[in-house]
């Protein structure tokens, strides 16, 4: 009877732990639904339109220049020289990875450090793949 009682136990957990496959990861997130995501971590998809350079901080404002973007990724005057080829991202699509905050009623992400942004990886067309099968 112990026996039978532990193998249900264990089938009924290994069920359950089956069907959590759910991790812990950031969700990856359009710019345009930054908003519906403040206080997450996430990984944001966007094109950059815009750069704005102050002295005290750099502002990359995504999909639409200000004041209409999705969002706004912020690099802090004492991190702009990670950032050194910035430029090569206008008009890019991009990654980026962080906590949205909100500032102001728009949501941003803080970079400070260099692996929180890359160029998206293009998916190459239907045309281009069936191409490359062919060779």
């Amino acid at each position: 009877m112990n026996k039978v009682l532990f193998l249900a136990v264990v089938c009924l957990c290994s069920t359950v732990l089956a069907q959590d496959t759910k991790t812990n990861g950031p969700v990856k997130i359009a710019a345009a639904d930054a908003k519906k995501h403040v206080g997450e971590e996430a990984i944001v998809t966007g094109t950059v339109a815009e750069i704005n350079r102050i002295e005290r901080l750099t502002r990359l404002n995504i999909d639409k220049p200000y004041p209409n973007q999705s969002m706004t990724l912020i690099i802090f005057s004492d991190k702009t020289n990670l950032f050194p080829e910035i430029d090569k991202f206008q008009g890019k699509k991009f990654e980026a990875t962080g906590k949205i905050t909100d500032y102001r009623g728009r949501p941003e992400i803080i970079l400070t450090s260099t692996n929180q942004l890359k160029a998206a990886e293009e998916q190459p067309s239907k045309e281009g793949a069936e191409r490359s099968e062919k060779r």
